[in-house]
């Protein structure tokens, strides 16, 4: 069996000898087979081992721990408070979004609070605030990574 997580939700019988064995996975864990007594069990059909893929799928899938926390336990930053900082850090919307990575209307979007300011902008925008040092290093990163046209 490969060791690498899968991509997609994996829930699939495996001929065996004398049977079928029953794989499952969630996006990005490895694969593993339904066992019992700590060894992997054998189903006289394929449809046994599927339907026990599927279930031992479904457990994983509700015994994971779910985030309730909005944004992940961070207060958003408002977008009245991101137009101040970044008017503080001397910087325009457009310059702001070019140094943070994204298209100008997405910024606007977030100061007029039509979408939630990710976490790492509120970071950023601390940071280049803070001092030049931290300004000069945001632009010099955003120069060297710029793809020519």
């Amino acid at each position: 069996m490969e060791h690498k997580p899968s991509s997609r939700p994996i829930a699939n019988p495996i001929p065996t000898h004398g049977g079928f064995q029953a794989q499952f996975s969630l996006p990005g864990l490895v694969p593993a087979l339904v066992r019992e007594g700590g060894k992997p069990q054998v189903f006289p059909t394929e449809h046994e081992a599927e339907y026990a893929a599927l279930k031992a799928l479904f457990r994983l899938h509700e015994s994971r721990t779910r985030d309730t926390r909005k944004a992940g336990g961070y207060r958003r930053l408002t977008g009245a408070e991101l137009a101040l900082l970044i008017d503080e850090a001397n910087l325009t919307v457009t310059y702001f979004a070019e140094i943070a990575g994204v298209p100008q209307h997405r910024v606007m979007k977030w100061i007029d609070g039509e979408q939630d300011i990710p976490h790492s902008i509120h970071i950023l925008i601390k940071m280049i605030a803070a001092n030049e040092p931290n300004f000069k290093m945001a632009e010099r990163i955003t120069e060297d990574y710029r793809e020519e046209p």
